[in-house]
């Protein structure tokens, strides 16, 4: 999994989640897969959420989506 964190210290927050009871039951099975507890299992499946959206970001810069526009302003942003 993804591992970026560049303080190198995690924060312990309290969460309560609402999951349908198939996607409890899989989670359950990578975390014993895994040897780990549902609870790291959950946080990274997060912070890999994450860092992908960061870097999403990255990539696509900023990005300005008109209301409208003309064909014309379509080639040329091309």
């Amino acid at each position: 999994m993804n591992s970026n964190n560049s303080s190198g210290q995690n924060v312990s927050i309290n969460v309560n989640l609402s999951l349908k009871d198939e996607t409890l039951r899989i989670l359950i099975e990578m975390a014993t897969d895994m040897g780990s507890s549902l609870e790291e299992v959950i946080s990274s499946i997060t912070e890999d959420s994450v860092i992908d959206l960061e870097r999403l970001q990255d990539d696509l810069g900023i990005v300005i989506i008109p209301e409208k526009c003309s064909k014309q302003d379509l080639i040329n942003s091309i």
